[in-house]
């Protein structure tokens, strides 16, 4: 069986290809599923096959009936790579016609940007990521002109609101933390601040845990590779800390750091 196998790289593609955002002063947001389930709500569980099936031959449509057939098999297959699968995998309490909804909205967003559906390696896991974001900052209308023109995120618009990404999406805090931290790189072409690296984890210590919700992703698959960052993080504060002309107040805080890190590795 095929695995999604979450990496560096595959984060730095989610980052290139979701877009540049930029968060106004807003004191009320919306969920994005509450938004994303209204059109579906009179409908039942028999109506969104019938949907998500009809979006399925819009998309393969024109193809030869073999190649047609071979495609619907596979986008509707149950290996974590397909749709079904995927969604069945990483949202493993969600009730069924929650679980068609999602199905659905991840077709209609690759539509909306004129891909077709590819069911393998890291497809529908990197579309689902792009999809929350997208859905977050547009409902919110948290876009500017541009921002969505330049393609491209700003890291410290992502730190900013670490909690509200977290708190209004079913990402969980893991992949969020990653995608944050890998995101200077990729928007600088320098590695993160020890300084900013120091604001994400204490960010992500003080986070408060959301409240069971059966249409949350589980966690387990993204905990740890979380954990494998973070030692790697940990071996860059354990070398800034041998340099000679460091405070003492420098440190203080670093040591601070290293302790945080390693009860986070503890728990």
């Amino acid at each position: 069986m095929k695995k999604i196998i979450i990496t560096l790289m595959s984060i730095s593609i989610l980052l290139i290809f979701v877009g540049c955002n930029s968060f106004n002063s807003k004191d009320k947001y919306n969920h994005t599923w509450e938004y994303e389930t209204k059109e579906y709500k009179n409908m039942n569980a028999s109506d969104l096959i019938n949907l998500r099936n009809k979006l399925i031959d819009a998309e393969l449509k024109g193809l030869p009936k073999s190649d047609y057939e071979q495609q619907k098999k596979e986008i509707l297959g149950n290996e974590n790579y397909q749709l079904v699968g995927f969604v069945n995998c990483f949202y493993t309490n969600m009730p069924e016609k929650d679980n068609l909804i999602k199905q659905i909205k991840l077709i209609k967003y690759v539509d909306s940007l004129d891909y077709g559906i590819n069911p393998c390696g890291e497809f529908i896991y990197q579309t689902n990521m792009n999809y929350q974001l997208n859905e977050f900052l547009t409902i919110n209308n948290l876009w500017t002109k541009k921002n969505k023109e330049k393609q491209c995120f700003d890291p410290d618009i992502l730190l900013n609101n670490f909690e509200k990404i977290y708190e209004y999406t079913d990402l969980d805090k893991y992949i969020i933390f990653d995608l944050i931290h890998s995101s200077y790189s990729d928007y600088t072409g320098k590695s993160i601040s020890l300084e900013k690296e120091s604001i994400l984890l204490n960010k992500f210590n003080n986070i408060k845990d959301k409240k069971y919700n059966n249409k949350l992703a589980d966690i387990k698959f993204h905990k740890n590779y979380f954990l494998v960052n973070l030692k790697s993080i940990k071996g860059r504060f354990e070398s800034k800390l041998k340099e000679y002309n460091l405070s003492n107040s420098e440190k203080e805080n670093i040591k601070s750091d290293l302790e945080l890190m390693n009860d986070l590795i503890k728990n």
